[in-house]
Order: C-alpha cells, then sequence, then structure tokens
C-alpha cells in the first residue's frame, strides 16, 4: 500500500514538472518574437545615432579589420578613426583599461577638427566607480595635442589620468599619421611631464603628483607625501626641474630631460639644497624602531645614499653582522586613497629578501570586502626573492588592488635601489 502511494506521489509530480515545462516553453514561444523584435529595434536605434553622429564619415582604421584600414596606429587604446570633410574633423572610438575598475574598460568618443583641436569628447561606457567632475571632460575642448589646459581630477586620478591618456593616443594616432602637427609644448609643461619619469617617488601609479605645493624664492614645487624629498621648478632665464631626495642627493633636468647638474650654478644647487632640508619631517623614529627589530643585536646600520635615486625610498642602510653585510631598505609607496605605507626590506649581499616589516599592511581595512590575507603567511612568501625572481604575482593581494601595487611598487623599488648601490661599489 505504501510502494503504490509512492509511485502516485511520483506521477503526480511527474505529471507537475511536464506541465510547468509545457507552461515555460508556451511562454517561450510567445514572448520570445516580441525579444528579438526588442533587441531589433534596439540595434536599429544604435546603429542610427551611430550614423548621426558619424555623419558622412569614412573609416581610416579599425582595430578589428586592419585589411580596412589606411592608417597604421601602435596604440591599443585607439579602436577606430572616421575622417569626415564635410564637417572637417576626425571621430576617434577609444578604449582603455587603465582607470581604476581594470576589468571594465572606458570607452571614449573624441572628436577632433583638422586644425588639430578637440571639438568633443564624450564616455560611452565605463564600469568606474567614481564620478567625475562635470568640469573634466569640458575642459578638453579647444585643446591641441599639448593637452596643457587638461589636469587629473582629485579623488579620481585613475580615471582621469586613463581618459587623458587615451586622449593623447588619439592625437598621437592622427600626428604620427602626418593628418595635423603636433603642437609645440612650453618649457614648463615639457618639465612637468618630466616628474613621474625623474622622480617617481613623488606620484602615484596613475602618474598624478602626490605632494604638497611649495613656494620660495628659488622657484615653486612640491614635498613629496611621502617624506622622500622635493622637487622645484626653478625661475630664471632657463627653467629647469631640480629634483631632490633623502638618498638619491640633487639633481637638475632642462626641458629636453637632459641632466645639467653639473652645469648649474652651485649657488642654486646650495639653495635647493637647504630649501629641500627645511621641508623635510624627521622620520627617525620609525626608521630606528624598525631597524631594531629587522637586524641581529649589536648590528650598527650606516645611512647609505644612492646618488640620483627618487624612487618610493626613502632610507638605506648597511650594516655588518656574524652572517655578512646586510642592507635594509625603507619605502613609502602610496596604498589606499593614496595615504603612504611604511614598508621595511632586509636584503642579503646576495640580493635576496631576509627580512620584512610593514607598519600597516591594509589601509582602511573596512573598504576591502573581498579580500582575505594572512599577513604573517603574506610576508613569509616574500622572503627569499630577489630582482630576478619577483614577478609581481606575489604581492598580490585579492580584493586589496592599492595595497597590492603599493607593495609591488615598494618590491621593485627597493630591488632597483639595490641594483644601483651595488653598481656603485662596483
Amino acid at each position: 500500500m505504501k510502494g503504490k502511494k509512492t509511485i502516485r506521489s511520483l506521477l503526480c509530480l511527474a505529471l507537475l514538472l511536464a506541465v510547468m515545462a509545457a507552461a515555460v516553453l508556451g511562454v517561450n514561444a510567445f514572448t520570445a518574437p516580441i525579444t528579438a523584435e526588442h533587441e531589433r529595434q534596439a540595434e536599429e536605434a544604435r546603429l542610427a545615432a551611430e550614423k548621426e553622429k558619424l555623419g558622412d564619415s569614412v573609416l581610416l582604421f579599425d582595430r578589428d579589420d586592419p585589411a580596412a584600414s589606411s592608417l597604421e596606429v601602435s596604440a591599443e587604446t585607439v579602436r577606430k578613426v572616421y575622417r569626415d570633410e564635410s564637417r572637417q574633423v576626425y571621430t576617434l572610438s577609444l578604449r582603455t583599461n587603465q582607470g581604476y575598475v581594470k576589468d571594465v574598460p572606458i570607452e571614449l568618443s573624441l572628436v577632433i577638427d583638422f586644425e588639430g583641436r578637440v571639438v568633443s569628447l564624450s564616455v560611452d561606457g565605463s564600469g568606474e566607480t567614481k564620478e567625475l567632475s562635470p568640469e573634466f571632460l569640458p575642459s578638453f575642448e579647444g585643446q591641441d595635442s599639448t593637452l596643457a589646459g587638461v589636469e587629473l581630477v582629485a579623488g579620481v586620478t585613475f580615471s582621469s589620468s586613463a581618459i587623458r591618456n587615451a586622449v593623447n593616443d588619439g592625437f598621437n594616432a592622427l600626428i604620427e599619421n602626418g593628418l595635423f602637427a603636433a603642437a609645440e609644448k612650453s618649457d614648463e609643461q615639457l618639465l612637468q611631464e618630466l616628474i613621474p619619469l625623474v622622480y617617481p617617488g613623488l606620484v602615484n601609479k596613475a602618474g598624478a603628483v602626490q605632494g604638497e605645493e611649495l613656494s620660495a624664492a628659488a622657484g615653486s614645487g612640491y614635498r613629496a607625501a611621502n617624506g622622500s624629498g622635493c622637487l622645484w621648478l626653478t625661475e630664471g632665464e632657463q627653467k629647469l626641474l631640480a629634483v631632490c631626495t633623502r638618498v638619491g642627493g640633487l639633481r637638475l633636468y632642462d626641458p629636453s630631460g637632459e641632466d645639467v647638474t653639473d652645469k648649474a650654478d652651485p649657488a642654486l644647487l646650495e639653495q635647493l639644497r637647504s630649501l629641500t632640508a627645511e621641508q623635510l619631517e624627521d622620520l627617525s623614529k620609525g626608521e630606528n624602531k624598525a631597524l631594531a627589530k629587522l637586524l641581529p643585536e649589536g648590528a650598527e646600520p650606516v645611512p647609505t645614499e644612492i646618488p640620483g635615486l627618487a624612487s618610493s625610498v626613502t632610507g638605506v642602510w648597511t650594516a655588518e653582522t656574524e652572517e655578512g653585510r646586510l642592507y635594509v631598505f625603507a619605502a613609502r609607496p602610496y596604498g589606499y586613497a593614496n595615504e603612504v605605507m611604511e614598508v621595511y626590506y632586509v636584503l642579503e649581499e646576495s640580493g635576496a629578501i631576509r627580512g620584512l616589516r610593514v607598519a600597516e599592511l591594509i589601509l582602511h581595512a573596512e573598504y576591502f570586502s573581498d579580500y582575505t590575507l594572512d599577513e604573517k603567511a603574506y610576508k613569509e612568501g616574500l622572503i627569499g626573492l630577489s630582482a630576478d625572481s619577483f614577478t609581481g604575482e606575489q604581492t598580490l593581494i585579492t580584493g586589496a588592488t592599492m595595497s597590492s601595487d603599493a607593495m609591488e611598487t615598494a618590491t621593485r623599488d627597493v630591488f632597483e635601489a639595490f641594483g644601483l648601490l651595488m653598481g656603485n661599489r662596483g
């Protein structure tokens, strides 16, 4: 009797599932044509909007169809280039993954006239989590290839930097193909563009300066937020860029990027050193605490300079121990919200990491809801690495991109400093 009830129940369940499946199929059969029609109308609307935007444009370049392209464009950012004779403009489709959200690209439409000035710039798609200021995109209008009037937006430096760089790629694509000439940059702009190259310790990963503005008789400048040093734009007949750091000394550059330190007026050099010394904060308390923890008892750390070093490295020491000479480096990269992290490394004579100390590995941990981290295991995973074995993957922290980037920057900077130090000794 019980078996018959079970069979009856299974048959009822099977019948119910069959009825539900038939209902679903019926609904799909009814709604599928409607859905298809909506999709067709949406695609037609998209094509109509694109046609209206492009007008009578002729396709000059298509990243996905090289055979249809008459231009050579190296930058992957540039996806398509159109020429519109009636409006006397070029329309470029740009795509960049260099924003804050790497997985979702920023899609842009850039219109540049035949004279080489921006007519309009719009964002067609983006996964960025923060909105740009309403003044940012309009600031591109009327700009030539120097983009002299476009400034990055505080708080969304990754997004604004990615967009600015993409527009620069668009200009370069047209200039390199001879469609118009590059605009001439002023000496001051050339020096500003040198900053990330000659003083990477002053900028974040997006290339935005992180520091307090300074003003003095010698010129204007910045005090690096991480305490690594100061940068000065000198006044005078020729403007120069001066980089003065704790461990690298002073270097001067002209607008072409040439190091002109040896040709500079000694009085100017002394003035810049003095101005920088007045601005630098005392980091010795934290440094002494870290050195005491990292070095064997009795080892005396000796401060060491590496001429020209201008990275996130803010301190270098050597120490003689019974096991041999050790090298200690302090690095202060920019982490989450551009706040400064404090990382110390001990390297053996072979260049391998022997010890590691981080004042605070995850800044503002409440903002990271998806990261998992065993801090002890994480640090141990870096022990033994050298410049040859470090790939950047070892510093990855899932869900904490900014902290990962900062640790990668610090580690690479330390290995670079060690290589320069050993080269100078050699």
